[in-house]
């Protein structure tokens, strides 16, 4: 029902497509598994197609910084057996500058090894060493990014291999990942010829829609 609701949301908004990150290890405390949490997202993703016949959804499985080694591999083979299910690919969240992203190379080994596709979340609460962890592991987009600023050869990498980063100006501003709406890099690494995306990490936390994120940056 959530994600039903969550995709008529979107579709109200205007919105033609979305990936809805999620950790499915974090809906077991009370006895589901990971599969049945995957599941009933996957299904509620079927649903809201139906309900909603121009808009389009798939989920991003999140692993978890910090989480014990054995959840995190379980997230990724769930993902790998839900490609194309409604799964689009896993992702690594959680507290980055208290677990370092150099830390899950084995995870994101397997992971492509699977032929998973992933993106993690880089470069927010840590700086540009998180980002090139990513990428050698094998990162088709990072989350976040923002930090990259602070290497200028990472700055060129990233345009030359045009690895999309996630932008969220809310939610980076709310973090402090960014220190003020002017130091916000959107406008530097577009006219650096990297690949951007705007996006609103969590609407509900953040109070925001794309739209909105829209509108702030065209008056930033």
């Amino acid at each position: 029902h959530a994600t039903r609701s969550l995709c008529r949301r979107l579709d109200q908004q205007g919105l033609l497509y979305a990936e809805i990150r999620f950790a499915p290890q974090l809906h077991t405390r009370l006895g589901l598994s990971q599969y049945r949490a995957a599941e009933a997202v996957c299904l509620g993703l079927a649903q809201a197609r139906k309900e909603c016949p121009r808009f389009r959804a798939q989920a991003i499985l999140c692993c978890m910084r910090g989480a014990e080694p054995e959840a995190n591999r379980t997230t990724v083979q769930l993902a790998r057996d839900l490609l194309g299910k409604g799964v689009c690919g896993a992702d690594l969240a959680g507290a980055e500058a208290l677990f370092p992203t150099q830390d899950y190379q084995s995870l994101f080994q397997m992971a492509g090894e699977l032929g998973l596709p992933f993106t993690i979340h880089a470069g927010e609460a840590a700086g540009p060493e998180s980002i090139r962890a990513a990428l050698a592991f094998g990162a088709k987009r990072i989350g976040h990014g923002v930090r990259a600023m602070e290497d200028p050869a990472l700055v060129l990498e990233l345009a030359a291999r045009q690895i999309p980063l996630e932008l969220c100006y809310t939610s980076n501003l709310q973090t402090k990942a960014v220190a003020d709406p002017s130091a916000f890099p959107l406008r530097e690494f577009l006219w650096r010829g990297l690949a951007v995306t705007i996006n609103t990490d969590n609407m509900t936390v953040s109070g925001t829609s794309l739209r909105r994120e829209y509108q702030k940056l065209l008056i930033t």
